[in-house]
């Protein structure tokens, strides 16, 4: 981005430094359009900028120039760019032992269907039925239950299709009978939302998918999983992302299913309630970072 190409939209800070914001509902001092072109003027203010603000739709690129530049960058998305996708999530529950359904990762297709000696995940595999995910998707998309091999020929079919244009790999994950919801987990900056996503009839649970939202019910199992997600990232730093937990019949929840860095909107009362909430939990992190030097 040339440097006419950059808006200000706000007051320099007290110190003279600058937040430099690439998300258009974020103040800062100056904003920055995340397609435009970058030179190096743009690199001179994020080496000296007090904080970078970033879109959810953030490239892993610049991201990591902005972090690299920047010391304070909002929001943190380490491990949303170490370990990516559907595959990261297994990688990051396994790494911070996140209790999460027993889950099987495939790098290619082949790693299932292939006759290599080595190759023989089929025979660890749990039966019918189990949840295939594509690495890649959302909103319930390339997440597929397998009750017969009719269905896994089916979803192999779209990922074959996937791999081909560079997006492979998938998990595979044991099969929780009996749920009619999940719990879907926002956290804001310091900020835990949480609501249940319920869909009595169907597999998926996602709001695109014909779930219903319920702000209500069991308050006592929302805590459980707000605690669980608190934890979680207090030991990573995630501080923008949407977590789904369940809780089997019988005990034993919640478990975590899977990580979300852009998420639907709806279960917090829209995209005003949405953006309200998030300028409101990132100048309260810019006010933390301005008292920490």
């Amino acid at each position: 981005m040339a440097s006419d190409q950059i808006k200000r939209t706000g007051g320099s800070t007290q110190d003279g430094s600058q937040v430099i914001s690439f998300h258009p509902m974020l103040r800062g001092d100056r904003f920055c359009w995340e397609r435009a072109i970058l030179d190096r003027d743009v690199v001179g203010m994020l080496r000296s900028a007090r904080a970078v603000l970033l879109p959810q739709t953030v490239s892993r690129e610049l991201y990591f120039l902005c972090r690299n530049l920047c010391p304070r960058i909002f929001p943190n998305y380490d491990f949303r760019f170490q370990w990516e996708g559907k595959i990261g999530d297994a990688m990051l529950f396994w790494t911070f032992q996140a209790p999460h359904p027993k889950t099987w990762i495939f790098p290619r297709i082949e790693s299932l269907t292939g006759n290599h000696p080595e190759m023989e995940q089929t025979k660890r595999l749990p039966d019918y039925p189990f949840v295939l995910k594509g690495a890649t998707g959302g909103e319930g998309r390339q997440t597929y239950l397998i009750r017969n091999e009719q269905d896994l020929k089916k979803a192999l079919d779209v990922l074959k299709h996937l791999e081909w244009q560079g997006m492979p790999g998938f998990v595979i994950q044991e099969y929780i009978s009996g749920l009619k919801r999940d719990l879907r987990v926002v956290v804001v900056g310091q900020t835990i939302k949480s609501y249940w996503r319920i869909n009595p009839n169907g597999f998926h649970k996602n709001l695109a998918m014909g779930g219903e939202v319920d702000t209500a019910s069991d308050p006592e199992l929302r805590t459980l999983g707000m605690e669980m997600v608190k934890d979680l990232c207090l030991k990573t730093g995630i501080n923008l992302a949407g977590f789904d937990l369940v809780f089997p019949e019988g005990g034993g929840g919640p478990l975590f299913l899977e990580i979300n860095y852009t998420f639907g909107r709806t279960g917090l009362g829209g995209s005003d309630a949405f953006y309200s909430l998030l300028n409101s939990e990132v100048q309260h992190w810019l006010d933390n970072a301005r008292d920490k030097g």
